[in-house]
């Protein structure tokens, strides 16, 4: 059996994964957080085949661990956990080389048939991802949603893009994750019918809720 390594933080995400890695026969299981990776206490050898990182709070430092992976572990396979959406997160990843990019709400069959898919050359994209991300670029499903149905949450986040608060001040402000504000804007982006976060500026200002929702915003 070739060795897998899970790295990130530990969540119950990467508790389930080690346990699903080892009831798929996979008997050489380790775990790791990234700046054990990124201080280089932890060494890969060759038979370090697969490693599966979990994106919880920011993409900055996961994207530098798979870039180190791929240049001390070329032939290693890479597969990233990350609750984002948006098409340039997972853009960003893919330009690392990694082979697989999965939503954390996969299941045991889409992470085995990702091992197959992989060791035949192939990258794997969890299909729930391929399916939010065909209907985005295709315009289905889009609404005309008026800034007044949104919840309270996503207009907190709308408030903050158009203050111009970058999607890590806005998890900083909020207390949450990197890859949850970038879902929330790829929501708003859906919702409202717009092409990008310029758009969502201009629905707030041309539907006159940007200061109204302000003077009533609670976090």
């Amino acid at each position: 059996m070739q060795n897998h390594f899970i790295i990130g933080e530990s969540t119950l995400l990467s508790k389930g994964l080690n346990l699903v890695l080892e009831d798929l026969g996979q008997t050489e299981v380790g775990n790791a957080s990234f700046d054990e990776i990124r201080n280089q206490k932890i060494l890969f050898n060759d038979k370090t085949a697969f490693l599966w990182i979990v994106v919880f709070n920011e993409k900055k430092t996961p994207l530098e661990i798979c870039k180190q992976i791929k240049k001390e572990l070329p032939s290693a396979k890479i597969f990233v956990f990350c609750e984002s959406k948006d098409p340039i997160v997972v853009k960003d990843f893919l330009k690392t080389g990694i082979s697989g990019y999965f939503l954390p709400q996969c299941n045991t069959i889409n992470i085995n048939e990702a091992i197959g898919q992989t060791e035949m050359g192939n990258i794997y994209i969890d299909p729930k991802l391929t399916v939010f991300l065909s209907q985005n670029i295709l315009g289905i499903g889009k609404s005309n949603t008026s800034l007044q149905e949104l919840t309270k949450r996503e207009r907190q986040i709308l408030n903050l893009i158009v203050e111009e608060n970058t999607t890590q001040e806005i998890a900083n402000k909020l207390f949450i994750s990197f890859c949850t504000v970038e879902t929330h804007r790829l929501h708003l982006i859906q919702k409202l019918g717009v092409r990008n976060t310029a758009g969502l500026v201009r629905e707030a200002v041309t539907q006159n809720i940007y200061e109204k929702s302000m003077n009533s915003m609670t976090f």
